[in-house]
């Protein structure tokens, strides 16, 4: 995770396109493959806000509060935004009337911490996935999916040690 930093998804974006065109399983894998490589932009609020370095650029305190605002779709399901690039990014801003929110790169295996996660209660995160560039593809990337993503990548790792150790 870092902080303003600027992503850019040719691959993930065009892999999009073909699943948009032509939903088949080659397409839905290149598609996952190309997703757990990216990096997404998701706005962030900071507790304090962030103040500006000596060097011009934001810095945020130690021991600041990071929320990652939600959107509320339809039968009020919620879900985190993820970003392909600066120009999807300012699709959603042009639309939030707060103002200009600082974002974070994110990968999908942050975004699956978060929305995977349990409070100190035991309950799980209200939202239900992420939703990529809601404002344009608007790709729905559900919960299950993020869980069987990190499973799977688990496994993989759990493989690779088994393999070294022969």
């Amino acid at each position: 995770m870092e902080f303003n930093k600027a992503v850019s998804n040719p691959m993930l974006m065009g892999a999009i396109e073909l699943m948009k065109a032509e939903d088949t399983p080659e397409h839905r894998n290149m598609f996952v493959g190309e997703l757990a490589k990216a990096n997404f932009l998701s706005p962030a609020i900071i507790d304090p806000a962030p103040t500006e370095g000596e060097d011009g650029k934001p810095v945020i305190a130690p021991g600041s509060k990071v929320q990652f605002p939600m959107l509320t779709g339809a039968e009020g399901m919620r879900f985190f935004m993820a970003f392909t690039d600066m120009t999807e990014y300012e699709k959603w801003q042009e639309k939030n009337p707060e103002p200009r929110l600082p974002y974070f790169a994110l990968k999908i295996e942050d975004y699956a911490n978060i929305v995977l996660r349990r409070d100190a209660k035991g309950n799980i995160c209200p939202a239900l996935g992420i939703a990529i560039n809601p404002y344009g593809a608007n790709i729905i990337v559900p919960r299950e999916m993020l869980a069987g993503m990190m499973s799977a990548k688990a496994a993989a790792v759990r493989q690779a040690g088994k393999n070294t150790k022969k």
